[in-house]
């Protein structure tokens, strides 16, 4: 029976989600706000959106759309509020929320705070109902102390940097937008990383597409879109389009104004224009629809994105909806986040850089065509529906009383002497793993029992086995993949006979630091010292897993249990299964992991040398996980063969009997030991 619908009551205290973006401060919230709350519509809950009454004549509640109403409270004057002044705002819409609700018999699953107004206002409401809290940023204050942009946005007015604390450490769960934000928010506010989630914003890719027909003839369009404040450096995108070749004739559009608090600012970004003798090549829009800034984008021949900081970069997304290359900078939080293959992310702010990127992309229609279509193709998996479905998910979860710290309740209720009983109630398990076959080989029976059982279980692989061994034969006639395809492809068919829900390969999003570019971490190879144990290959390369920084791999397996949230982290114990170099790595790296972010880490025993179960392990016999593993097993036909399967019998577990590449046969008992690593 499918759950039953949501009300959600969403707090956006300073600014109407209907507002336009680019307007005074309205932004990419708005934006993110309004669409979650219309795909969240889509998919059968209501969504009531609180806001502060900004003009006299206002209605006091909306119906914007079906299972969508905004109700605007009386709070502070009844017109626009710089951010700077708008504190004032915060203690009467707590008065005006706590009266609306006393008044009105709706009841509310869950209230979500958006930006740290919100979250002060509703924060003591919510407490007083019951009703479980959500907080969002969307912008993170810079620390008080900071002397650059590169920090964040510097706070608005004095509370700000208290009042994200408060919220950040008071709310059930923080929900960012991005690897990025969740990093800030548990670094400078010390949130555990059980109580931060990411859901990432969407896109509309029916309002956001490409032009039918692009026209490259004509001279070129740059976009900026956003409030034209310093934080979003619309001076930069002046400067790139001033290093241009002129013969070019590309025109700058600045879709955006200023806020109140940066009223002067325009002016400033005109006589910066004249300076370099652009001021006729650019056009000041002002704040677009969403319709508008669709069709900006699809005319668009690039999306400059230079801010200094971005908790996501949503407008990176909808230009490449619509076919739009971008440019942005690696280092403004989340961005890199929201850029693509089609897109460039830059690691420098000169202006220079710059405009060479951008004649990169100007010079060259092949190369603009190429961009444009692998734009779209990263945007078209993005959208709001999924996002919403992942939202509702994490509702669900604060609402059952899992979502404030699933993972302290787990490791705090169990004994290191039954894992098992962690094991059993675990939502979520990531499993972290050196090579393909490895979560077969090492952990196939305890996976298979998990996913039987119910669980979501994630796979992270740290290579992509390019150095394993192939078994003569095993590959048909003519297959001219990659070898690194071929066992890509096994995996997945081993990952799903296993029943596991999705898989990442570390060093690639969102198994990636923020802020870090791709790497790669290459299989080490291996060698038999013994029949029964494995050492590092004597021409090991530098690019190998067990050569490169540790650290590196650490800051990724981070950000992807950030990521997936993790109840339990399963990986091998500290011998590796059989001493494969790799294999005593990712203990390592998942030992580390786990201490930084507070999962337990439950340690699979290595292979049994005889019959006699070691004693500092907890096992458990797992029978109904026989036909996945078999089937798992057999996906990996370059890696071993399936000899066949021993059924159980008095006192046996049964398993599946298997020769390795390298010729040692071997029998996968369905019997697994596990035990909690101390921290």
């Amino acid at each position: 029976m499918s759950p039953a619908p949501l009300h959600v009551a969403a707090i956006s205290l300073h600014t109407s989600p209907l507002a336009r973006p680019g307007s005074a401060d309205a932004g990419g919230m708005n934006v993110v706000v309004l669409e979650e709350a219309r795909a969240l519509a889509r998919l059968g809950h209501s969504v009531d959106l609180f806001t502060r009454r900004t003009g006299t004549a206002e209605p006091a509640v909306e119906d914007v759309s079906a299972g969508i109403r905004l109700i605007r409270l009386d709070a502070g004057p009844p017109r626009p509020l710089a951010k700077s002044d708008m504190e004032q705002a915060v203690a009467p819409f707590e008065v005006a929320l706590r009266a609306h609700l006393a008044a009105h018999d709706d009841h509310y699953d869950v209230v979500h705070a958006h930006h740290w107004f919100s979250g002060v206002a509703a924060l003591p409401v919510a407490r007083e109902h019951g009703i479980p809290i959500v907080q969002s940023f969307h912008s993170v204050a810079a620390p008080s102390d900071a002397s650059s942009l590169r920090a964040g946005e510097p706070a608005e007015s004095g509370g700000r940097i208290a009042g994200e604390r408060l919220t950040a450490q008071e709310a059930d769960l923080v929900v960012a937008v991005s690897e990025a934000e969740a990093r800030t928010v548990r670094e400078r506010y010390e949130v555990p990383a059980s109580r931060v989630a990411v859901v990432r914003p969407g896109v509309d890719t029916t309002v956001f597409h490409p032009a039918e027909r692009p026209d490259l003839d004509g001279p070129p369009t740059l976009l900026f879109a956003a409030r034209l404040q310093p934080l979003k450096a619309p001076d930069l995108a002046i400067e790139v389009l001033a290093r241009l070749d002129a013969t070019r004739g590309a025109r700058l559009v600045l879709a955006g104004a200023a806020s109140e608090d940066f009223a002067a600012y325009t002016d400033e970004l005109h006589d910066l224009a004249r300076a370099l003798g652009v001021q006729d090549r650019v056009d000041v829009h002002g704040p677009a629809s969403r319709e508008e800034l669709s069709e900006l984008m699809r005319r668009a021949t690039v999306l400059l994105l230079p801010s200094w900081s971005e908790t996501f970069g949503l407008v990176a997304l909808e230009a490449q909806a619509s076919g739009t290359p971008v440019i942005a900078w690696r280092s403004a939080g989340g961005v890199a986040e929201a850029v693509g293959d089609g897109g460039i992310v830059l690691d420098s702010r000169d202006a220079d850089v710059w405009a060479h990127a951008t004649e990169t992309i100007l010079s060259d229609a092949a190369e603009h065509g190429r961009r444009s279509r692998l734009a779209r193709e990263f945007a078209t998996h993005r959208t709001w529906d999924a996002s919403a479905e992942h939202l509702a998910e994490v509702y669900r979860e604060v609402v059952a009383g899992r979502g404030a710290a699933p993972r302290a309740v787990l490791a705090g209720g169990t004994s290191a002497d039954d894992p098992w009983s962690l094991l059993d109630g675990a939502r979520t398990v990531l499993t972290v793993q050196a090579h393909p076959d490895d979560e077969t080989l090492s952990t196939g029976p305890i996976l298979a029992h998990l996913t039987l059982g119910g669980a979501r279980v994630v796979l992270v692989t740290a290579t992509r086995g390019e150095e394993g061994e192939t078994i003569p034969g095993s590959r048909p006639d003519g297959d001219e993949r990659p070898f690194e395809a071929v066992r890509s492809a096994e995996l997945d068919a081993a990952s799903s006979a296993l029943g596991i829900s999705e898989r990442h390969t570390l060093g690639t999003p969102p198994a990636l630091a923020p802020g870090a570019p791709e790497r790669r971490y290459r299989d080490s190879g291996m060698r038999w010292v013994t029949p029964e144990l494995a050492g590092p290959a004597e021409d090991t390369g530098p690019d190998a897993f067990t050569r490169r920084p540790v650290e590196d791999a650490v800051a990724d397996l981070v950000a992807l249990i950030d990521h997936v949230r993790p109840d339990v982290l399963v990986s091998y114990d500290d011998d590796g299964t059989y001493g494969h170099p790799d294999h005593v790595l990712v203990h390592t790296i998942t030992s580390a992991a786990a201490d930084r972010t507070s999962v337990p880490f439950v340690e699979v025993a290595s292979y049994l040398d005889d019959d006699t179960p070691d004693p500092s392990f907890s096992w458990r016999d797992t029978p109904e996980a026989m036909e996945a593993v078999a089937a798992a097993l057999e996906a990996h036909r370059t890696q071993l063969d399936v000899l066949g399967r021993e059924e159980p019998g008095a006192g046996h577990p049964g398993g599946v009997r298997l020769r390795l590449s390298g010729g040692q046969e071997h029998l996968l008992p369905l019997r697994t030991g596990i035990r909690l690593r101390e921290a």
